[in-house]
């Protein structure tokens, strides 16, 4: 009996192992090679620092640049453009970048088509044909981008009245049709806006900017102060001390006013409607 037992143990580990070595000579090694990339490609590519994200005013000037570079500069080259993605076909892409012969980079200008949408972000992917590109490069042979066409409309008239500048002016107060963008244009200085997010009549508001360590909203002012440098200011986005009080219709923005060498402490800054043009 014991010798039965052991037979058919043999008998089940030599059909185990007939199945292990038909699954084996079934195994097809599918490895590919890696692209080789001849010594003399162009290795096109967008540049790192390229822009990826446009907020432009609908007319002539709705625009802007991107920058590729390549290797092996020494004869003029064209390369044609493919367009993956255009979001209501909203860009105007050239076909080609062209490089004059010893010319590292060119430039891509992309243009926004007159019959594109407002008020809505438009998604661009533009790509170069594998013959030109170099995949093992860090920068990249593809560009993904968004652009939004914002027309700003006036949305009321009222005083501005700041803390830090202990002074108070008549300040328009704009709005990107379609959005809940809002902008004081030149506020503190000429030249620099400041912007910030609101449905109409909600309390709360969204400063915008570069959040900072304890998540304040931090924009320059455009202030450059004799002594310390540039002054940025860092706003509270809780509702608790920025916010919009619709019984006097009055904006309220508690900020932190710092400089590179240390802080001026925390200031409120207001803004009062006294018309409105939008509902």
């Amino acid at each position: 009996m014991k010798n039965m037992k052991i037979n058919r143990l043999l008998v089940a580990l030599t059909f185990i192992a007939s199945l292990a070595m038909a699954g084996c000579s079934d195994f097809v090694d599918t490895e590919m090679d890696s692209p080789v990339v001849p010594s003399n490609s162009p290795a096109v590519r967008f540049l790192a620092d390229n822009q990826t994200s446009y907020e432009l005013e609908p007319g002539e000037n709705a625009k802007f640049t991107l920058t590729v570079k390549r290797n092996n500069e020494g004869s003029a080259l064209q390369v044609p453009i493919t367009v993956v993605t255009n979001t209501e076909n909203g860009f105007v892409v050239p076909d080609n970048v062209s490089f004059a012969a010893g010319q590292a980079t060119a430039d891509i200008l992309v243009t926004m088509s007159p019959t594109a949408p407002t008020g809505t972000p438009l998604t661009l992917e533009l790509a170069f044909a594998d013959e030109f590109v170099n995949p093992y490069l860090a920068e990249y042979a593809a560009y993904k981008g968004e652009a939004s066409l914002l027309n700003w409309v006036k949305f009321s008239t009222g005083i501005y009245t700041s803390g830090f500048f202990e002074a108070s002016w008549e300040q328009d107060l704009y709005m990107a049709e379609g959005t809940t963008k809002f902008r004081f244009y030149d506020l503190f200085v000429e030249g620099v806006d400041y912007n910030f997010d609101w449905e109409v009549g909600e309390v709360a508001i969204a400063p915008a900017g570069t959040p900072n360590s304890s998540g304040y909203m931090v924009q320059e002012s455009g202030y450059v102060h004799s002594s310390y440098g540039m002054v940025s200011t860092s706003t509270d986005p809780d509702p608790t001390y920025t916010y919009y009080n619709s019984t006097t219709k009055t904006f309220s923005f508690d900020r932190q006013w710092t400089v590179a060498a240390g802080s001026f402490g925390w200031l409120t800054d207001t803004y009062e409607i006294t018309e409105q043009f939008v509902d």
